[in-house]
């Protein structure tokens, strides 16, 4: 038996029998109200969810260091004066020194964007305690969001539904309301074999769109995600801008549950695939198939000097942006 592809049958099974019942399908997320909470809880929150590591090539003037050469705060170097170079940038110290005329070069600082790729897809509308994966995964973003409004950084986003929305980076409230809501959007389950984004092809796409120095978001359950092909992607991403990412999961896709027999349709054979939640030794090499694969889905991100951390159905959002569980994730 196949425990690693077992996990996707079980996760589907579960998507099958346990989804939201007609009457809130159409019921979003998120409500006005506990938009106004998280954004009052991330305005005032004491650290900065959002870092820069990356030196920006975004037009506009800010804070934080980039390509451009020209009129900033952080000395780069003297170089041989030219015709036209402005008089109050002469270092008259070393013309003093050298008797040769040198102009300081600064680098100018930049105001670097935030993106957010957030999944809706299929296996994100789905839960056993609380609320949805996407529920959740909307809290976190939008946190995200209204911190990144705050500090006066364009804020974007790619959302992955059964089609994917992009929002391109603003300032301005509607863009950012525009975004919100979207995430908080009603979230009806989705047929598995529906055609949706695929998420490596969404990573390519950050690269060709997203002007370099951005703070990239990833926020996903990671579920048809494969680290082997993946790595060279997130490389690239990673180079050009500061990349974090949150996995969601829901706790059963973590141990079976103690719930007796499942006969789940399989369809690779004729007959159903039965699973003994009871049976110790089918639980302990499930459990063991999930463990491996978590281990290499952390050091894909690993190696690729991005920050990695898991949050579950059952935390709030204040637990899984927690600055000193944050510090314990980063490499």
């Amino acid at each position: 038996m196949v425990f690693s592809s077992l996990i996707e049958k079980l996760s589907r099974y579960y998507r099958r029998g346990m989804s939201v019942v007609s009457d809130v399908e159409q019921t979003p997320l998120l409500d006005e109200t506990a938009l106004q909470e998280l954004a009052h809880y991330a305005q005032a929150l004491p650290w900065s969810l959002l870092e820069f590591q990356r030196p920006s090539a975004h037009p506009l003037i800010g804070e934080t260091l980039s390509f451009h050469r020209g009129r900033g705060f952080e000395f780069e170097e003297n170089r041989a004066y030219q015709a036209g170079d402005e008089p109050r940038l002469l270092n008259w110290r070393l013309y003093a020194r050298s008797g040769e005329l040198y102009t300081k070069v600064f680098t100018e600082e930049r105001r670097p964007q935030v993106f957010l790729l957030v999944d809706r897809r299929a296996a994100m509308r789905f839960a056993t305690h609380r609320q949805l994966k996407a529920a959740l995964a909307a809290k976190i973003a939008a946190c995200y969001a209204y911190q990144s409004q705050h500090q006066a950084l364009a804020v974007g986003g790619l959302i992955l539904n059964q089609m994917p929305e992009w929002f391109s980076p603003a300032r301005g409230e509607m863009s950012l309301d525009a975004l919100v809501q979207s995430l908080a959007a009603p979230c009806p389950p989705l047929a598995f074999e529906a055609d949706q984004p695929d998420f490596e092809e969404s990573l390519r796409l950050l690269m060709h769109r997203l002007p370099a120095g951005s703070f990239v978001l990833l926020v996903s359950d990671f579920c048809d995600f494969n680290p082997d092909a993946a790595a060279p992607v997130l490389q690239q991403l990673a180079m050009l801008h500061t990349v974090h990412a949150i996995q969601i999961l829901d706790p059963v896709e973590q141990r079976l549950p103690a719930a007796g027999d499942f006969l789940i349709a399989d369809d690779a054979s004729l007959q159903p695939l039965r699973i003994d939640a009871q049976d110790e030794v089918q639980c302990r090499l499930y459990e063991e198939a999930f463990n491996d694969g978590q281990a290499k889905l952390a050091a894909c991100f690993h190696s690729c000097n991005i920050p990695f951390k898991t949050c579950t159905t059952q935390q709030d959002v204040e637990d899984c942006l927690d600055h000193a569980d944050d510090a314990a994730v980063e490499h």
